[in-house]
Order: C-alpha cells, then sequence, then structure tokens
C-alpha cells in the first residue's frame, strides 16, 4: 500500500471524485467524512493533511483517505510538542477515516506507519466512530516497545436536574417504516401520547404555531435566529466553547445548506421563533443527525417546542426515507423516550513512551506554528522559553532565519551576564538542568565552556547532561576535559566510570572507580557502581564487598541496599 501526504487545496479538491468513490463504498463512512463537508472545515484548517492510500505507487486511484490536523503545545520544562489530531476535531460529530471494505486492513496499517513519520509525542483518536475490528488493526500498528495507549476520561457532567452524563455513550433512533410504528413498538405509553398530541398541537389554528425550513434564500436571516437562541440558551454559560460552535457554524452551515445536506425546522409561535434544530442529513445511509438545538427560554407549553421538533424531525426523517435519527453524544435522559439505542464513542489517546516527540524534535511542518509560539513568549517578557522554541525550530532547522534573528535578540542580554558573571550564568543552566530543560541548559554549559575552556563544572554538568541524552562518546570526551582541569576530583572519575559503563568498557570502568575511591574513600556513589560492574562481570563476591562498604558509609542508601539484595538472589541461583 502506498501513501501520498496531500496538503494543498488544488490537490485536494482534485480527489473529488474518487473520494466521493470511497465513501460510497465504505460502510463505516459517516456524514462528517463526505467531501462537501471535510473540505469545507478543512479550509479554515492552519496545518491539516489528508493521507491518501493506492495499492501501488502507479494506481491512478485511491482506496482510503485519513484526514488529520497538526498541532502544537508547549509544556513547561520540555518545550514544544506536536500533537496529531484527526481532520473533524473538535467541532464534528464523529470523526474517522474512509476506505473500500477490501482494503481496510491493509490502508490501517499503512496510514499507521505513515504517522509514524511525523514527529509527534501524542496522537488523539476523539470521537472515533469506527469497527472494533477496524480500530484493533489500527492501534496494532503502533509497537508497545515505542508508543502506549490510554482511554481519555471525558470531563464529568452533572445536569442542573442531576443526571450524571456519560458522553461516551452516544444515541440513536432506530426510525422504521413508518411513524406510527415507531410510536406503537418502540416508545411507551405516555410519551406516544404526548407525540401524538404535540404533533396535532403544531396543526391546531388556535395554537398559531407553525413550522418553516430552511432555504438558501432564507439561510441568512434563519442561521441568525437559530444563533441568538442558542448563545441565549448555551454559548453565554461557556463564553469561549459558545463563541468557538457559533463562529464554527457560521462558517459550516451555509454551504451544507446549498449542499441540501441540511434539515433546519424552525418552530415559530404567531411571529416569533421559539426552537430550532439543525440536522444533518446522509442520504446514502439513510441518516439524519439532531446536530445542535435551542429554544426560546421564555416560551413554555405543556409540551415542550424540543420535544415537538424531535418530533417532527422525526416523523419527516422517516416521510423522506431516513432510517436512523442519530442523537449525538451524551445519555440524556430524553433521549430514551424516544425508543433509543446505544454505541460507545471513546475518545483515545496513542503516545511515545519517552513523552517527546517522535525523532526528539518538532515536526517540520510546524515550525511556523513553533516561531509564532516564540515570540509571544518573547513579547511576553518569557525568554527563557522563548530561548527554548528557537532552539528545538533549530534543531529541525539549523537554517531558519527567523529563529536565529530571535535567538540572537534572546542571548544579547546573556551574553553580557555570561561575560560579567559567568559564575550566575552557569547557575542558571544547572537550574534548567534540573529542571528537565536539556536544551536550554545544555547550551547554557557551552556558553560558560566557550568562555572559559577549562571551567570544571560546567565540563563535569555537560557530560552528565550528554550522558542522559544517550551522547556517550561526547560525554566521555567532556569528562576526560574535567580530570585534566581536576586530576583530584573524585565525581569526575566517578562519571567517567558511568560513562564507560554504558559503553560496556567494564575493565576501564572499574579502573575509574578504584581511582574515585582512591581519591576519596567516602565516596558511597562510585563504590555502589563498582558493584554494579563488577555483577555485571560475574564478581558477585567483590561486588557485595562494594555494596557493603557503600552501605556502611551511607546507611540510608537504598539503591545499595537494593542491589546487595539482588546480587545475594543471584548468587542463591547459581548452581553450585
Amino acid at each position: 500500500m502506498h501513501v501520498d501526504i496531500v496538503s494543498a487545496f488544488d490537490d485536494l479538491h482534485a480527489l473529488k471524485d474518487n473520494w466521493n468513490e470511497v465513501y460510497a463504498a465504505d460502510p463505516e463512512g459517516h456524514y462528517f467524512l463526505s467531501w462537501h463537508w471535510i473540505a469545507q472545515w478543512l479550509e479554515r484548517r492552519s496545518r491539516w493533511f489528508v493521507l491518501a492510500a493506492r495499492r501501488k505507487a502507479d494506481d491512478d486511484r485511491y482506496v482510503a483517505f485519513l484526514p488529520i490536523q497538526l498541532h502544537i503545545d508547549f509544556e513547561e520544562g520540555q518545550g514544544l510538542g506536536n500533537i496529531i489530531r484527526l481532520g473533524g476535531t473538535p467541532y464534528a460529530g464523529y470523526n474517522g477515516l474512509l476506505t473500500r471494505p477490501e482494503d481496510a486492513e491493509a490502508a490501517l496499517t499503512a496510514f499507521a506507519e505513515c504517522l509514524q513519520g511525523f514527529n509527534w509525542k501524542h496522537l488523539d483518536l476523539d470521537d472515533v466512530y469506527m469497527s472494533g475490528e477496524r480500530l484493533k488493526t489500527f492501534l496494532a500498528a503502533f509497537p508497545i516497545s515505542e508508543f502506549s495507549r490510554r482511554k481519555v476520561p471525558r470531563r464529568p457532567h452533572i445536569t442542573a436536574d442531576g443526571e450524571n452524563i456519560d458522553h461516551d455513550v452516544y444515541v440513536y433512533v432506530p426510525l422504521g417504516e413508518s411513524f406510527e410504528t415507531l410510536l406503537d413498538e418502540r416508545m411507551g405509553v405516555k410519551t406516544r401520547r404526548n407525540a401524538r398530541k404535540a404533533l396535532r398541537d403544531l396543526v391546531a389554528p388556535e395554537n398559531e404555531l407553525s413550522v418553516t425550513h430552511v432555504t438558501p434564500e432564507t439561510m441568512e436571516r434563519d442561521l441568525e435566529i437559530f444563533c441568538e437562541m442558542w448563545n441565549v440558551q448555551w454559548g453565554e454559560r461557556q463564553p469561549r466553547y459558545g463563541k468557538f460552535i457559533l463562529d464554527n457554524s457560521r462558517h459550516m452551515l451555509p454551504a451544507c445548506i446549498r449542499d441540501g445536506s441540511v434539515f433546519m425546522p424552525i418552530l415559530w409561535h404567531k411571529d416569533k421563533p421559539v426552537a430550532a434544530f439543525i440536522n444533518f442529513l446522509d442520504p446514502h445511509r439513510r441518516s439524519m443527525m439532531c446536530f445542535l438545538g435551542s429554544r426560546d427560554l421564555t416560551f413554555h407549553r405543556s409540551i415542550s417546542p424540543g420535544f415537538m421538533l424531535h418530533c417532527y424531525n422525526m416523523r419527516w426523517g422517516i416521510e423522506n426515507g431516513y432510517r436512523t435519527y442519530d442523537l449525538g453524544t451524551g445519555n440524556y435522559g430524553y433521549k430514551d423516550l424516544f425508543g433509543s439505542e446505544h454505541h460507545i464513542v471513546e475518545k483515545l489517546q496513542i503516545s511515545t513512551l519517552s513523552g517527546r516527540n517522535i525523532g526528539d524534535r518538532v515536526d517540520p511542518r510546524s515550525l511556523d506554528l513553533a516561531m509564532h509560539q516564540a515570540v509571544h513568549f518573547f513579547r511576553n517578557d518569557n525568554a527563557d522559553a522563548a530561548e527554548l522554541c528557537c532552539r528545538q525550530v533549530l534543531v529541525s532547522d539549523a537554517t531558519h532565519a527567523s529563529a536565529t534573528s530571535l535567538l540572537a535578540k534572546i542571548e544579547a542580554p546573556q551574553r553580557r551576564r555570561l561575560i560579567t558573571d559567568p559564575a550566575a550564568h552557569f547557575s542558571s543552566a544547572a537550574a534548567r538542568h534540573r529542571a528537565g530543560d536539556l536544551a536550554a541548559a545544555e547550551a547554557g554549559y557551552r556558553d560558560v565552556i566557550s568562555l572559559l575552556p577549562d571551567h570544571f563544572d560546567a565540563l563535569q554538568h555537560l557530560a552528565l547532561l550528554l550522558l542522559q541524552k544517550g551522547e556517550i562518546g561526547e560525554a566521555r570526551a567532556c569528562v576526560d576535559k574535567a580530570i585534566e582541569v581536576q586530576p583530584a576530583s573524585a565525581s569526575a572519575y566517578c562519571n567517567r566510570g558511568n560513562i564507560l559503563a554504558r559503553l560496556s568498557n567494564f575493565e576501564e570502568a572499574l579502573r575509574s572507580y578504584d581511582r574515585a575511591i582512591a581519591l576519596d574513600a567516602r565516596h558511597a556513589i562510585a563504590l555502589n557502581n563498582r558493584g554494579n560492574v563488577l555483577r555485571r562481570l560475574g564478581q558477585h563476591s567483590q561486588a557485595l564487598e562494594s555494596y557493603d562498604r557503600a552501605i556502611a558509609i551511607d546507611p540510608g542508601y537504598a539503591q545499595a541496599v537494593k542491589n546487595r539484595d539482588a546480587a545475594l538472589q543471584e548468587m542463591e541461583s547459581v548452581p553450585a
């Protein structure tokens, strides 16, 4: 299976017919993967990609598509990291991918392998509408030796009425062949009676109720009616969330209305709108989804306007050939009144075991986003974070002009401090090292060494940092230089032994530990580490002697006690 990465709109639009073919063929496709939805949605995304799979590199038709978005975030002490989210997140009701059924297994595996070519620390699988078989295939392609996966818990949601809502539960109503059959077979006596009364009330002249449907000609007025009611009912409670929903609704819905994939009834009392629902239509799968709803909270009747419109929607859906009425996320009690059924759609996350980006670098496709973050930090007087962002950008692109320029501005006062007070500069780098900010710490140590090549502490700390990063050869060169500067340093010889042990140069490591102990007979760490090397060489008696000496010096040295116990067990397990 060959995967191309599409990132330009002209290339995406060239796939329209191919996309529609795969959409029609995929039984697990849904409205939020339809062409008119996904093309409209991606239009406003800053870093979107569509993975497109074909059976062979020279085939002229694709058999599967996976839309994704690349995001960036900043974590204190660690810096920038990338997150991949699926194409419709977070506005779509569902996310997923499209594939011809016969190509599903190969396409899912190919997509997973392609995603591992991006640089990211988290892959968010939010609201993925996918069969268990497909999901299992996809997850299995991320090796457990490199990745973890977990279910991400939803935020707790307790309604004003005390309902504990589970948003992993998605609710739908099988509509059947007729509305009367739906009433008789799926609804209880009281709900059935109320449904019939609701629909009678809609047409009773004395109630002065009416229902209109949105059209391209009325959509500007109708959308404003909906948005105003929705904002009063929901948006004012959470202004940021409300703005997000309304901004995206104003962007997405006009094109969907013109496309004919929106059924939007508005309930009127006289000349005042009192309720409105937005339903998305998927005639190919004969499914309609009640996506958003709003009502006038000041309008009261014995039967609520929301219940009236749900009944109206279901009857309209049945009359127009739809067989599923999808009520979306959340097991609200009112949804079960309609004889609904449930399915589970969880939020999952795949993460690197290291907690850092694949390849330990920012994804090159997001460097402009990274620089935007760096500039934001710089303008808000957070020079340390800005510097870390710039250095991470330069790891991905050593010639990045904006990162180089901003880093020079950040470093100018630091250079002045380095020249006037190198000890303070070193202390700042060491503090960053303790906080886990390895990139900034390494830069600080190297700054000090560039000014003072014989700065023992900077050489020692840089050697330890390089050992942490796994750059063993350079770590050894650094510690050797530190020993040249201070040949009587027991700690330097101990660190040299640690580095040599990582290189499996055990005999030379022992000589370094012995030199450390000769210089400082109470160096418990050197004694413990010497015992570890002796164990590796199978010399358990000598290892026990080292551990005993370390514990005698520091009775609270828990790691030495643990190592001694392990050595004893190993000795007991060796045949006589």
